[in-house]
């Protein structure tokens, strides 16, 4: 009997916690009429995001006329469980970000999931985790990554297929004319590539 109550309560406790480590977002105010619920459950929280550690399952999932079904399933790493959305396709429709690391400076990574209207349907945009602070550039088609550093730097970067080009060019990113002149000069060399 009491290695059975020792069972109980700790079948229990473990229900308790798996719940005070699951985020569940309705995604109503965004995907209107979709059904659309995001969840993130944390399964461990000492890994650091390093050398391909997962720490958390992202399910996102849709309930359209009675009927449930998971659109995506993916272990992912996330420190903070923070999700945020915002358009990186230009479609003007905002897609999913999951923080995935923070490093010494504090510039976040994210893991991407672009929102397709006409399939209803996510899918992940690999290598967009390696980016740090990404911000989306609608004029160009492009993500810029601004990189607090010693050295404050940008890079540009853009979505193919669902995967991560890098145009290979970085520059100095402190503000001076400098760098706005460079920026510039980045934006002009990247229009010339299209």
């Amino acid at each position: 009997m009491k290695k059975s109550l020792l069972t109980i309560i700790f079948f229990l406790s473990c229900i308790y916690i798996f719940a005070q480590n699951t985020q569940t977002i309705k995604g109503d105010s965004i995907y209107k009429n979709k059904g659309i619920t995001i969840k993130l459950i944390n399964f461990e929280t000492e890994k650091e995001g390093y050398d391909d550690e997962k720490n958390s399952i992202l399910i996102i999932s849709q309930k359209l006329n009675g009927k449930n079904s998971v659109l995506v399933k993916d272990s992912i790493f996330s420190g903070t469980q923070q999700v945020e959305f915002r358009d990186f396709n230009n479609d003007k429709i905002k897609d999913i970000l999951i923080q995935n690391i923070s490093d010494v400076r504090s510039n976040w990574t994210y893991n991407l999931y672009l929102y397709n209207s006409k399939t209803n349907n996510f899918k992940r945009v690999i290598g967009f985790e390696e980016i740090k602070n990404p911000s989306y550039n609608s004029t160009y088609n492009i993500i810029e990554s601004h990189v607090i550093s010693s050295t404050n730097w940008a890079a540009f970067y853009k979505i193919k297929n669902y995967k991560v080009f890098d145009y290979q060019i970085e520059i100095t990113d402190d503000g001076s004319k400098k760098s706005d002149k460079e920026y510039r000069q980045a934006l002009k060399k990247i229009s010339e590539k299209k």
